[in-house]
């Protein structure tokens, strides 16, 4: 539509002279409508005069951001539609200046929806309204007698041209104007989502995450003993079934957000493979990475009782200013005896990565699943508004969770112990 409108105006410009829109234009920027903000009347100044100087191909959203709200040259117009939504706006308080007694008569600016290139018209009649009045009074004498009118049949009183105007001007701006609210309502209600809070450092990033999952810990204790056996990243037998399904919940959230992402083991991740990019984190005992980020945090990980094979026969959740304070899972027992399982997700900006991390990380494999869940659900990430500060998701965090067992099977994760800084 904005490519229609422009043809339009370069087809066949409006014979207005540039003073005039000018002076218009002042007028609408002194009213009640404009005067007290600054955006606004910027914006329309800057419009109107990049059209009357025939500067139409700088009239993009890209561009606008640029020049009139100083966004960078590379910013996401998508991520930050400010153009959109101050355009919505000055259309709205355009319709509500016409709207006003007195400028029936005015010149007209208007900003047609869908475009970035004002429209100037005369008034809808073309006749000032003075002059008009001035001829419906005075007619030319000829020296004939005048007659009485003749008596004239009783008739439905029609609405006056301008009355009906208005009520179309009034139509209009309260379109607009639901037009608006429901973008900034639509804008607001994803910056405030759960799962933008939640994942905004990874969402949009330039670098593609490094999604990192765990090995089985019996695994990892064979690696140990057989050192000289290559890791390979691509077989699934170094991964639980859990584990899968928990990259699986993070990997379908990347990709419904266009977000690139790479997978790996963490048998084959080093340190320089996780610097400055965004990392996510999966698994505990088995992804030596996880414990290694929340060991400086409030809440860690610990494993006691460790068996000859190198496994693991307790897990643990531990809080540092609560020495007392643990949440343990036993692997000794059957997992259809356990009825409760434990997880750690955290999400900071890490010292060691020099990036930002999200930690997703059950005591059991079925934990891990159900935070994966978790962390990729509004619905369950709703919870975090409950024990979070209003401004939570420009914080770093780190969530207990725990998770209900039925036969060995996880269900849904809850918060109980939080922190954030």
């Amino acid at each position: 539509m904005q490519e229609q409108t422009e043809a339009w105006i370069r087809e066949a410009p409006p014979a207005i002279g540039s003073e005039a829109v000018l002076q218009q234009l002042d007028r609408m920027l002194k009213s009640r409508h404009f005067r007290n903000s600054r955006r606004y009347p910027a914006f329309l100044a800057h419009i109107v005069r990049r059209t009357l100087e025939g500067d139409l191909d700088s009239l993009k959203e890209r561009i606008l951001g640029i020049e009139v709200f100083k966004r960078p040259h590379d910013y996401d117009t998508g991520a930050d539609p400010v153009v959109r939504i101050t355009a919505g706006e000055v259309r709205k308080r355009i319709a509500l200046y016409y709207h006003d007694e007195g400028t029936e008569q005015e010149l007209r600016i208007e900003l047609p929806p869908g475009s970035y290139v004002p429209v100037f018209s005369a008034p809808a009649n073309g006749i000032p309204a003075r002059e008009a009045s001035s001829s419906a009074s005075h007619g030319t004498f000829s020296g004939a007698p005048r007659s009485e009118p003749a008596p004239l049949e009783p008739t439905a009183e029609k609405p006056a041209p301008g009355y009906r105007l208005r009520w179309i001007i009034a139509g209009t701006a309260a379109f607009v104007l639901l037009l608006a609210a429901v973008a900034g309502f639509l804008v607001w209600k994803w910056e405030h989502s759960p799962i933008e809070s939640m994942w905004r450092p990874f969402f949009g990033s330039p670098d593609p995450v490094l999604v990192v999952v765990g090995s089985p810990l019996g695994r990892l204790a064979n690696q140990s003993t057989n050192p000289g056996v290559p890791p390979d990243s691509h077989s699934h037998v170094h991964m639980s079934f859990n584990d899968a399904l928990a990259l699986t919940e993070v990997t379908g959230l990347l990709d419904i957000h266009h977000q690139p992402y790479h997978v790996q083991t963490a048998a084959t991740t080093s340190l320089d493979d996780l610097r400055k990019r965004p990392v996510v984190l999966i698994t505990a005992f088995g992804n030596p990475w996880s414990g290694r980020i929340l060991s400086s945090l409030r809440y860690s990980l610990l494993r006691q009782q460790i068996s000859p094979d190198g496994s693991t026969a307790l897990g643990s959740i531990v809080d540092r200013r609560n020495p007392g304070a643990m949440w343990s899972f036993d692997f000794t027992k059957p997992v259809t005896v356990n009825s409760k399982d434990y997880a750690l997700v955290a999400r900071l900006h890490s010292d060691l990565t020099e990036g930002p991390v999200t930690v997703v990380a059950g005591l059991g494999a079925a934990a891990t699943e159900s935070a994966g869940e978790f962390v990729c659900t509004p619905e369950y990430l709703e919870q975090i508004r409950a024990v979070a500060p209003s401004n939570w998701r420009d914080k770093n965090l780190e969530l207990v969770l725990e998770v209900p067992m039925v036969d060995g099977k996880p269900g849904h994760a809850q918060v109980i112990a939080s922190e954030f800084w």
